[in-house]
């Protein structure tokens, strides 16, 4: 630790020791390193939080980028995929 610290500072000056908290009131037990950022670990709980939220909700990363896309359904009868229709056009095509 410095000798003559600040008493507010950064984010980064408080995770290296040089401030004692930021202007929110973060201490250096508050922070974390995440991907090369510092963050508060509250932050990074609700980050994953919000992720598994949106994983149960039915989306998914898509590869190369950082947006959550959302999945394909499967096509069965329920979803109303080629089976259901074809089965429906011929009952259709019968009646008449």
């Amino acid at each position: 630790m410095v000798d003559n610290m600040k008493a507010v500072g950064s984010k980064a000056q408080v995770f290296h020791g040089t401030a004692r908290h930021t202007s929110g009131g973060l201490h250096k037990k508050d922070l974390m390193k995440r991907a090369g950022r510092i963050i508060s670990r509250k932050k990074h709980a609700a980050g994953k939080k919000a992720i598994k939220r949106l994983f149960s909700l039915g989306y998914k990363p898509k590869k190369g980028t950082f947006k959550l896309m959302h999945k394909h359904k499967k096509h069965t009868r329920k979803n109303g995929g080629a089976n259901g229709l074809f089965e429906g056009l011929a009952t259709a095509s019968g009646s008449m």
